[in-house]
């Protein structure tokens, strides 16, 4: 941008410059070709300025955008996250369930050898 603002000083300069340089200018015509250069040099800054603004609002944007990749990179962690304690939390729950199916047939084993010895009857 800085260039272009250069470039279109220079050429508003050479352009004024020109009917001093060929001696035919009259002090008129000089004074609007510096009002021109000037008016184009306040426009070249003005656009310049703008530019920056606009730049400045783009890395706002980047920056909201970055902020909102990383939360999502955290939500998609405390998921994975989540997912793997309720894995363990399923086997768990299912090595509880073997577990009191065991303890019942142990149970049910205990109760019949009970009956069994009761209905044999005292040994002596």
């Amino acid at each position: 941008m800085r260039s272009v603002l250069r470039r279109s000083s220079l050429l508003l300069a050479i352009v004024a410059a020109a009917p001093l340089i060929s001696g035919c200018a009259t002090r008129e015509s000089v004074e609007m070709a510096q009002a021109t250069a000037n008016q184009a040099l306040a426009t070249a800054q003005s656009a310049a300025n703008a530019a920056q603004g606009a730049q400045a609002r783009a890395d706002q944007a980047n920056q909201t955008a970055q902020n909102a990749i990383t939360s999502a990179q955290t939500a998609q962690n405390t998921a994975q996250q989540a997912q793997a304690a309720a894995s363990s939390a399923q086997a768990s729950a299912r090595a509880a369930e073997q577990s009191a199916d065991q303890a019942r047939a142990d149970a049910r084993s205990a109760t019949e050898r009970a009956q069994f010895q009761t209905a044999r009857g005292p040994r002596g």
